[in-house]
């Protein structure tokens, strides 16, 4: 098996074979997980599995279709033996504790905790699953609830005692000075945890669609539980080889911009963040603006996506005092990007008293998401123009 590894964002330290020809089509994945399914899977030791999976800015949208899984049992299997793929940026590494964990009656897919001793649920759906709508977040409500109601000896009893195994693997992973205390230690934060029913729960799911994670957004954004939805892709490299991308599209370490942000934008931004190449990155700047930035350029020119409610807008935003060359190129734009982008209710150029220069592109909500975040891709082609015309600025 390989692994594509990295001790932090765009470092690759281990390839395993045609990671190389693969490297290209990686850009943009979270985490990104290399597997040579010659060899069965075997179950890795503690931090081999919790390692950090390699992080790349995001990139562009692959240009090959996903393969299916064949059924849920394949998908919790790679997430169980990887956890790594079920970890978001600044979360704790996860270790697996028991797959088909009980309780009344039924089973959640995969039981899980962090270094911090923080319990983790997963349930596993694919798409063409019915349940992979509203009846899995009832589901994981029901686990997440029952979960609150267990102590530790009875969670390590319904585990067949790996729960005690892993607690203590994971007091020991630093060596055997201190371990009773450290082992007491995570004991006692697994007992908090459940007694305040702080219980993370994951959605995992093939390919989610809209109405799900709409729902799922307004659980988490109108509570206090940590409720996620996670996306998770394999590609096939060879015979024998995949690569496997997670991508969260629901998480509570969302910042509070986003999170008052109305969904329809940001349903937007997140079909444009799968499209758009990796010089560009995305920062939300308040409940109705985000901002989206090229590399190289100064922060007085920019990219940006608005939303007035009625309406969408996809803008060129530059002060025009510092940069008089791009501020006279936008009004030669407008009169080009009609050709170019249909669908807009309308286009306008404004100047504040403030000196900026704002090109505005108008969309109604009647058109499609995809269309705004495809029409935004085409706007950001303007960037080689304007790079240019920042040159001769600097120049």
């Amino acid at each position: 098996m390989g692994f594509l590894a990295g001790g932090g964002e765009d470092t690759v330290t281990s390839f395993g074979r045609a990671a190389r020809r693969a490297y290209s089509l990686m850009l943009a994945l979270p985490a990104v997980l290399l597997i040579n399914t010659y060899q069965p899977l075997r179950r890795y030791s503690l931090w081999r599995d919790s390692m950090p999976a390699i992080r790349i800015s995001e990139g562009n949208e692959l240009d090959q279709q996903p393969e299916p899984f064949r059924n849920e049992y394949e998908l919790q299997e790679i997430l169980a033996e990887h956890p790594v793929l079920l970890v978001d940026r600044g979360d704790s590494a996860l270790v697996t504790i028991s797959r088909e964990f009980p309780f009344e009656g039924e089973f959640a897919d995969i039981f899980l905790i962090d270094s911090n001793g923080l319990p983790v649920i997963v349930e596993v759906k694919l798409a063409r699953n019915e349940e992979s709508r509203r009846e899995v977040i009832g589901q994981l409500c029901d686990y997440l609830s029952a979960m609150r109601n267990l102590t530790p000896d009875e969670v390590n009893a319904r585990s067949a005692g790996l729960l005690e195994e892993n607690l203590q693997l994971m007091a020991g992973a630093e060596g055997e000075e201190n371990l009773r205390d450290r082992l007491a230690l995570v004991k006692s934060n697994v007992a908090s945890y459940l007694r305040a029913g702080q219980i993370r729960g994951i959605i995992v799911i093939d390919a989610a669609p809209d109405d799900l994670i709409r729902e799922f957004s307004y659980l988490n954004e109108h509570s206090d539980l940590d409720l996620r939805l996670l996306v998770v892709e394999r590609y096939r490299l060879s015979r024998h080889e995949y690569f496997y991308h997670s991508r969260f599209l629901v998480s509570r370490e969302a910042g509070p911009e986003i999170k008052r942000q109305r969904f329809r934008l940001r349903l937007i931004v997140e079909k444009f963040s799968k499209m758009k190449p990796p010089i560009f990155s995305i920062h939300a700047t308040g409940e109705e603006n985000v901002r989206v930035y090229r590399e190289g350029w100064p922060t007085a020119v920019y990219y940006e996506f608005s939303d007035w409610k009625d309406s969408i807008s996809i803008e060129v935003q530059v002060k025009h005092k510092e940069y008089p060359k791009v501020a006279d190129f936008l009004p030669k734009l407008r009169d080009h990007l009609p050709t170019v982008i249909p669908n807009t209710q309308r286009i306008e150029l404004v100047t504040n008293s403030f000196g900026w220069t704002r090109l505005q592109l108008f969309f109604g909500e009647e058109i499609d998401p995809y269309r705004i975040a495809q029409s935004m891709m085409r706007l950001c082609k303007t960037e080689k123009d304007i790079s240019t015309l920042l040159q001769g600025e600097n120049g």
